[in-house]
C-alpha cells in the first residue's frame, strides 16, 4: 500500500493481509484480499471492492472488524463480512463503524454469522444499499449522522443472544456530548425487508433520543421511513420516541408474526411531535396528537402465509422500480 500511486487497483486475490493500522491511504482501489480486524485512519478515495473480511482468532470478538477514523470517501462494494462465535457461544464481532466520516458507501455486500452492529457516528453523507445481513444480532446503528440513505437491503435471519434487544436500525444519541453535536438528520430508510426469521425477534426502525437533545433543538430531523416490509418484527416495528421536525412514516407493510416470547404486536408508535403517517398496514398505529395520519390501517392479528408472500411480491415489487429509476 506504501508503494501504491494515485488511481492504482492493488490487486490482492484470494492473499491474506496483516496490518493493525494504517494512516492516511489515498485514492486506490484494492480488490480482493481477506483481512482481519483493521484500524483506517483517515483514508480518502479508497474503495474496498470483492474483498473479504473474517474474524480470525487474536482479533476481539466485541469490537469491530473495521474501524474507520474520519475517512472521506470510503467505499466497500461486493465485499464480504463474516464473525465467528465468541466464548459464550453466542455471534461475536462488529462488522464497521465510521466515527466522523464524510461519503461513505456500502454496496452490494454481504454481512453474516456476525453481531454486526455496522455503525456511523458523525458520519456525512452514507450509502447502505443492496446488501444482505443475515444470521446477526444488530443491523444498522445511526448516532448523529447526516445525509443517510439505507435502501434495498434485507435484514434477517436473525440470531439474537439472551439479553439483547436486537434492532434493523436503531437511531441513538447516548455519546453525543460535544458542543456542536445534534441526532440524525436528513435520513431516508426506503425498499428494506426486515424479517428476523420464525421463533426470533428483533425490533424493526427505532429512534430514540436517550439524552434528549430535541429539548435543545439539536434531536432528529428529516427522517424517511417508507416502502418497507417489516415481517415478525416487535414490539416495536417503526417506533419514534422523540419529536422529529419532518418525520414521514407512509406505505410500510408490518405483519405480525407469533412466537414462544409473547410478542402479539407490531406496532407504528410516534410518542411526541408532529409528522406525517399514511397509508400504512401494522399491527397497532399510536399517534401524538399532532401527527397528521390517513389511509392507515391496523390488522392485530398472526398474518397468514398468503400475506406474508403477498408483502414480499409487493417490496420486489417496489425494490425494482427503484432499480429502474436510478
Amino acid at each position: 500500500m506504501k508503494a501504491a500511486t494515485p488511481g492504482s487497483t492493488i490487486d490482492l486475490g484470494n492473499r491474506p493481509v496483516t496490518f493493525a493500522r494504517y494512516r492516511g491511504l489515498a485514492n486506490v482501489t484494492i480488490r480482493g484480499g481477506v483481512f482481519g480486524f483493521i484500524t483506517l485512519d483517515q483514508w480518502q478515495n479508497v474503495t474496498f471492492s470483492g474483498t473479504r473480511f473474517e474474524a480470525r482468532p487474536e482479533d476481539d470478538p466485541n469490537a469491530p472488524l473495521i474501524i474507520a477514523y474520519q475517512p472521506n470517501g470510503l467505499h466497500f462494494d461486493a465485499t464480504t463480512f463474516v464473525g465467528a462465535l465468541n466464548s459464550a457461544g453466542q455471534l461475536g464481532y462488529g462488522s464497521i463503524s465510521v466515527r466522523a466520516g464524510n461519503n461513505v458507501t456500502i454496496a452490494h455486500s454481504s454481512f453474516h454469522d456476525m453481531n454486526n452492529s455496522l455503525g456511523f457516528i458523525r458520519t456525512t453523507n452514507v450509502q447502505v444499499t443492496d446488501n444482505s445481513f443475515a444470521y446477526i444480532r444488530e443491523g444498522i446503528q445511526i448516532v448523529g449522522a447526516t445525509n443517510v440513505v439505507v435502501a434495498r437491503n434485507t435484514f434477517g435471519p436473525y440470531r439474537p443472544a439472551p439479553g439483547d434487544h436486537a434492532d434493523g436500525i436503531q437511531f441513538f444519541t447516548t455519546g453525543l456530548t460535544l458542543a456542536d453535536d445534534h441526532g440524525a438528520r436528513n435520513v431516508l430508510i426506503e425498499d428494506n425487508l426486515f424479517d428476523p426469521g420464525e421463533g426470533y425477534r428483533a425490533q424493526g426502525v427505532f429512534i430514540g433520543d436517550e439524552i434528549n437533545l430535541a429539548a435543545q433543538g439539536r434531536g432528529h430531523s428529516d427522517i424517511t421511513v417508507r416502502n418497507n416490509a417489516l415481517i415478525g418484527t416487535g414490539w416495536h416495528g417503526i417506533s419514534a420516541g422523540t419529536a422529529i421536525p419532518n418525520l414521514l412514516i407512509e406505505n410500510n407493510k408490518l405483519l405480525i408474526r407469533l412466537g414462544a416470547d409473547g410478542v402479539t404486536d407490531n406496532w407504528i408508535l410516534v410518542k411526541a411531535g408532529g409528522g406525517i403517517v399514511r397509508n400504512n398496514y401494522a399491527g397497532s398505529i399510536t399517534l401524538a396528537p399532532d401527527v397528521t395520519a390517513s389511509g392507515n390501517t391496523s390488522v392485530k392479528r398472526a398474518a397468514t402465509a398468503s400475506e406474508i408472500t403477498n408483502a414480499m411480491t409487493v417490496l420486489a415489487q417496489w425494490v425494482q422500480a427503484a432499480l429502474a429509476a436510478l
